[in-house]
C-alpha cells in the first residue's frame, strides 16, 4: 500500500491525448510533458524509494512499466459515480504496446508458476485490444497499441442513486464483445446455497454461586456451598464450518465474476469503436497536476443518501445559487510546491460571496498583532451581516438536494430571517477573527501517584512529571454596545473569571496557564501569552499581514521548521527526535491565502509550502523524505 502511495505522489509521468469531451464528475490529469521539464522521469521511478517493486525477482517492475508510457503526453484518472453506471479509469499512452503486452503476459506468467491454484489467471486477445482481469481483485486492465487503461464498475459499492443494476442496463457493442468461457471452467456460477448459521465453538460456561452475606472466613474454610453449573457442550461440526467458509468464498468469486463480465463489456465498447481519449476544458494544461470536481454531481449524490433515508429527491436544477465545480491545480517547483484553488459560483451565488468577503476587516485589531512571527496564525475577516441575510441564498443548493419538499425548505429559511434580525446579531460576532500560537512552552506537572507495595499496602507519593502547553492568543471584534461587558460582569459575578486592573483573569488552569480577556473598544482578545502582543505600536509583522489583508479576506502561514524545532526541544522524543530533526530542516513554511475578489464567478486560494532545499525538486525532496522515515 506505502508503494501506491509513492507511485501516485510522483503520477506527473504519463500519458495521454485529449481528443473527446464528456461530462465527468471528477476528471484529474497529470501533464507529463510540462513535469518533464523539472525532473527526469526516468530517475523518478528510479528512486530508492521504489527498490522493492525495481528489484529483479518483482512481479511488477515500475521502472520497466514506466519504459512504456509515452512521456510526450499526459495521464487521466476520470469517472462517474453519478451515472447509471458508475465508474472509474485510469488511462496511459503507449510508446509500444506489443512490449507492454508482453510484459503484461509474464506478469500473469510469473503468477500462474507459483501459485498452486487450480484457476489460472489469463490474458483474453481480442481482435482490437486485450484485457485481463485479475481473480482476486476488481478492477480490469485492457491495452492495445496505443493505450493502456484500469477501469472498474463501482455498482457494488452502494450506488445510492441507481442500486436497480440490471445486465441491461450496459450499452455494449455486443457483437464485438467475445467471453471467453475457458477461463471461468472450473468456477461455474450457479445458485449458492446460504447457510443462515455459522457453527460456532461453545466454550463451558462454569458459574460460581455464593451466597450473598457469606462472611469472607468461610471461602477460606470451604464453609460455603459450590455450584457449578455446567452447560451442554454442542459438538463443533468442522465439516460444516468449513462448507460454509466454502460456499461463502465461491459466492464472493462468482459476484467477482460477474463484476469482471460487465466490466469487460464495457471495455469492448471503449476499444472496438475506437478508443477516443477522454479530455475536458476544465483541465489547465500549464500546471504539473490539474484536478476538476463536479460540485452539481456532489451535491447530487448527497440526493442519494437522503432518497435512501425515505425522501423523495429534489434536483438542482431548479436552483440558481449553485457551487458549480472546483479545479486544483498543482506546480513543483525546485524551492516549492504550490496549489491553486478555484471554486466556480453560479452568477447569482457569485455576488452573494462577494459581498460576504468583500468586509475590510476591523484596524483596530492591528494594535493588538503580535510583535514578531507566531510560529503559526491565520486572519480570517468576512461580513457576517451580509452572511445571515443572503442565507437562503447560500443554502439553497445544500437545501435543494435534501429528502425535504422545496416548500417546506422555504418555510424554514423564512422562519430563519424572520426571527433573526441580521443587523443586530452581527453586532455579536462581525467577523473579524485571528489567531496566533506564539509558543510551545513547558512546564512542570504535580500530581500524587498511588501504587502498592509487596505486601499490598497502599503507597501515596508526590510525582512531577513535564508538559507542553501552547501559548496562544485570539482576537475578535464586536460592535454591539453593551453584550460583550455584560458577559464579562457575567463571568466575575460567576467566580469563572477575576478583575485584575484593565484584564481579567479566568481561573488558573494548568493546561492553559495564565488565560486573560480584555476588551478594548470593539476589540476582544483571549490571550495566556501577553507578553508577545504590542500594545497600540503596530510591528513589522503587524505590516506584513496588514498589507496581505489588504487583497484577500483569508490570510495564514504556518513556520514548519520553527514549530517543529520548538516542539522537539519542548519533548524527550527519543529515538524520534531524529526523524522530527529531519522533517523541521525539511520544509520552511506553508503559506495561504484567499482573494477578496471574486473575478468571473471565481474564487481563488493559493497554498504555498516552501522547502529549505533547491538542488532538486520538491518532488524528489519528499521522496528523499519519505525514504528516510521508512
Amino acid at each position: 500500500m506505502k508503494k501506491i502511495f509513492y507511485f501516485l505522489l510522483v503520477f506527473p509521468v504519463f500519458v495521454f491525448s485529449q481528443e473527446k469531451q464528456e461530462q465527468y464528475d471528477y476528471f484529474v490529469q497529470f501533464n507529463t510533458p510540462q513535469f518533464a521539464k523539472k525532473v527526469d522521469i526516468d530517475s523518478l521511478f528510479n528512486h530508492k524509494v521504489f527498490k522493492k517493486v525495481n528489484q529483479t525477482d518483482s512481479d511488477f517492475k515500475l521502472n520497466e512499466f514506466i519504459s512504456f508510457i509515452d512521456k510526450s503526453k499526459p495521464v487521466v484518472i476520470h469517472g462517474n459515480f453519478t451515472d447509471s453506471i458508475p465508474y472509474y479509469q485510469m488511462t496511459f499512452s503507449l510508446i509500444d504496446g506489443k512490449k507492454c503486452n508482453t510484459f503484461m503476459q509474464n506478469k500473469v506468467n510469473n503468477y500462474n508458476l507459483k501459485s498452486s491454484d487450480s484457476i489460472k489467471e489469463i490474458i483474453k486477445d481480442h481482435e482490437k485490444f486485450s484485457v485481463y482481469s485479475p481473480k482476486n481483485s476488481d478492477y480490469s486492465m485492457a491495452w492495445n497499441e496505443n493505450n493502456f487503461i484500469i477501469y472498474e464498475l463501482m455498482e457494488t459499492r452502494n450506488n445510492f442513486a441507481f442500486n436497480n443494476f440490471s445486465d441491461e442496463s450496459i450499452i455494449v457493442d455486443t457483437a464485438a464483445v467475445a467471453i471467453d468461457d475457458d477461463f471461468y471452467d472450473d468456477m461455474p456460477v450457479e445458485a449458492v446455497e446460504v447457510v443462515e448459521e455459522v457453527p460456532t465453538k461453545v466454550i463451558l460456561d462454569k458459574k460460581i454461586i455464593v451466597e450473598e452475606d457469606a462472611p469472607i472466613e468461610e471461602w477460606e474454610d470451604n464453609n460455603i456451598e459450590v455450584v457449578i453449573e455446567e452447560e451442554e457442550e454442542d459438538e463443533f461440526d468442522e465439516e460444516a464450518y468449513k462448507q460454509w467458509i466454502a460456499s461463502f468464498e465461491k459466492e464472493q468469486m462468482q459476484q467477482r465474476i460477474l463484476q469482471h463480465e460487465k466490466q469487460e463489456a464495457q471495455i469492448a465498447h471503449l476499444f472496438e469503436n475506437g478508443f477516443v481519449s477522454p479530455s475536458t476544458s476544465k483541465i489547465n494544461t500549464n500546471a504539473d497536476i490539474s484536478c476538476w470536481i463536479n460540485y452539481e454531481a456532489v451535491y447530487g449524490r448527497m440526493s442519494s443518501i437522503y432518497y435512501l433515508m425515505g425522501g423523495s429527491i429534489n434536483s438542482n436544477k431548479g436552483s440558481n445559487n449553485l457551487i458549480k465545480g472546483m479545479n486544483m491545480d498543482f506546480y513543483f517547483e525546485n524551492n516549492k510546491a504550490r496549489m491553486e484553488q478555484k471554486v466556480e459560483y453560479s452568477e447569482s451565488l457569485s455576488n452573494v460571496m462577494e459581498k460576504v468577503v468583500s468586509r475590510k476587516p476591523n484596524k483596530n485589531i492591528f494594535n493588538f498583532f503580535p510583535k514578531q512571527e507566531p510560529l503559526a496564525y491565520f486572519s480570517y475577516h468576512t461580513n457576517t451581516e451580509e452572511l445571515l441575510k443572503n442565507y437562503p441564498s447560500i443554502m439553497e443548493q445544500f437545501l435543494s438536494n435534501m429528502a425535504i419538499d422545496k416548500q417546506d425548505t422555504e418555510i424554514i429559511t423564512d422562519l430563519i430571517t424572520t426571527v433573526v434580525d441580521e443587523e443586530a446579531t452581527a453586532t455579536l460576532f462581525d467577523g473579524d477573527i485571528s489567531m496566533f500560537l506564539h509558543a510551545m512552552e513547558t512546564y512542570e506537572s504535580t500530581f500524587m501517584s498511588r501504587s502498592f507495595d509487596e505486601d499490598f499496602e497502599e503507597i501515596e507519593e508526590e510525582k512531577t512529571i513535564t508538559k507542553t502547553r501552547p501559548i496562544f492568543t485570539m482576537i475578535m471584534t464586536s460592535t454591539h454596545p453593551t453584550m460583550g461587558n455584560k458577559l464579562l460582569n457575567l463571568g466575575v459575578r460567576k467566580n469563572m473569571l477575576q478583575k485584575v486592573d484593565d484584564y481579567y483573569l479566568v481561573n488558573p488552569s494548568e493546561e492553559l496557564g495564565d488565560l486573560v480577556i480584555f476588551k478594548k473598544g470593539d476589540v476582544m482578545i483571549f490571550t495566556n501569552g501577553m507578553n508577545y502582543l504590542n500594545n497600540g505600536s503596530p510591528s513589522d509583522f503587524t505590516k506584513k499581514v496588514k498589507k496581505n489583508l489588504a487583497k484577500n479576506y483569508f490570510y495564514g502561514n504556518i513556520e514548519i521548521q520553527r514549530f517543529f524545532k520548538s516542539y522537539v526541544m519542548s519533548l524527550d522524543l527519543g529515538s524520534d527526535t531524529a526523524k522530527m530533526n529531519r522533517l523541521a530542516n525539511q520544509f520552511k513554511n506553508m503559506e495561504f491565502k484567499a482573494s477578496n475578489k471574486i473575478k468571473n464567478n471565481v474564487m481563488n486560494l493559493e497554498m504555498e509550502m516552501n522547502s529549505n532545499f533547491s538542488n532538486e525538486n520538491i518532488v524528489l525532496q519528499t521522496l528523499d523524505l519519505i525514504d528516510f522515515f521508512d
